[in-house]
């Protein structure tokens, strides 16, 4: 009898959940190999991109002895002035920025670079194939200090404006990079992130994490247990609406997925702090994201309640921006809407940034 549809499509998942889990370093490899081809073969239409690595320290005062890997990209024709800094999330690495939630649309590198935008996506310190310290060498503020250096180091490439765009846990690093060194960067771009968080589902979300060293698909990297890794099938209950995300992402999504070393400190990311925060900011938000909207989370229920909820946290030199994007969730980028948000975020940099004296 001939499998329906539906059936067969469940079928494959399974075969290739059984071919990945049972070499667990596969799925890993396949996404280096791919985003190493993607900087040989100069990137997307109109782009160059190539493969960018630095030495940088895990914390101030100590020796660069750890290394940062990443992809910089660029617009073919006139020398970009403007570069955006990409931090991934918490369970990501540098792909999340050039993930297609839509197939067929542009990734987020795509939309920056055909607006005239440089991009350096980088993998966090013990993610993708940056290095991995053990993880007493992380302190609470290593994962700033590194943003930090790397945005010192698009400074002596030439870049005049330098904006971070960050994902989740990463667009809570880029905001302290923009609380603490206020002269650092020119415009901040909070994804997932910015508006004031749900606190009772972080908190319900928190017991799903697990040492990386016991994680199916993440054993073979011998982390030690101050990594941590999202259980298996936990970003398709917290990350999506399955009503605009495509099988197929949802399913790479959760056998890529990727450990990371967290601040101790809960009150790493205080939004009390977004007052001292100088630089022009835009938030964007999934009208669906758990980790934001709803309780005692912002009111995402309208583009103006969002705004309204989120507007207090900022002083008048941040020039606030929200966007709240309908039928999405958390993981904004690998969604089928991603496309419709990724230009008013170039717009915003040439009204603000790149206008800006």
């Amino acid at each position: 009898m001939a499998l329906r549809p539906r059936a067969l499509a469940a079928a494959a998942a399974a075969a290739l959940l059984l071919s990945l889990s049972a070499n667990p370093a596969t799925a890993s490899a396949e996404r280096t190999a791919s985003t190493e081809r993607t900087a040989r073969s100069g990137g997307p239409a109109g782009t160059t991109c190539v493969p960018f690595a630095t030495r940088v320290s895990p914390a101030e005062d100590t020796s660069a002895d750890q290394r940062i890997a990443g992809t910089l990209c660029t617009p073919r024709g006139p020398r970009a002035t403007t570069v955006q800094l990409l931090v991934h999330g918490g369970t990501y690495d540098r792909d999340y920025w050039s993930a297609r939630g839509r197939t067929g649309g542009p990734t987020y590198v795509e939309a920056a670079t055909r607006a005239g935008h440089a991009t350096l996506a980088f993998d966090r310190l013990g993610t993708g194939t940056s290095s991995a310290p053990h993880s007493s060498r992380f302190t609470e503020t290593t994962h700033e200090w590194v943003t930090l250096q790397l945005v010192r180091a698009l400074r002596d490439r030439g870049y005049r404006k330098v904006v971070l765009v960050g994902h989740s846990f990463g667009a809570t690093v880029a905001r302290m990079v923009a609380v603490k060194h206020p002269d650092a960067i020119d415009g901040l771009v909070l994804t997932g992130e910015g508006a004031p968080p749900n606190l009772a589902a972080f908190e319900e979300m928190g017991h799903l994490y697990m040492p990386a060293g016991q994680h199916p698909l993440l054993s073979w990297r011998r982390l030690d247990d101050g990594y941590l890794a999202l259980r298996t099938g936990a970003k398709a209950d917290w990350f999506y609406d399955r009503r605009t995300t495509e099988p197929r992402v949802l399913l790479r999504d959760e056998l890529t997925t990727e450990p990371s070393v967290y601040p101790n400190d809960p009150a790493y990311g205080d939004i009390s702090l977004n007052g001292r925060i100088q630089v022009p900011v835009l938030v964007v938000v999934g009208q669906n994201d758990k980790l934001i909207c709803g309780d005692q989370g912002a009111d995402c229920s309208s583009p103006a309640a969002l705004k309204a909820a989120t507007a207090p946290l900022y002083g008048p030199r941040a020039r606030l921006e929200t966007l709240l994007v309908p039928a999405t969730g958390h993981s904004l980028n690998m969604h089928r809407t991603a496309p419709t948000w990724y230009p008013y975020v170039q717009d915003w940099t040439k009204r603000l940034v790149n206008g800006a004296r």
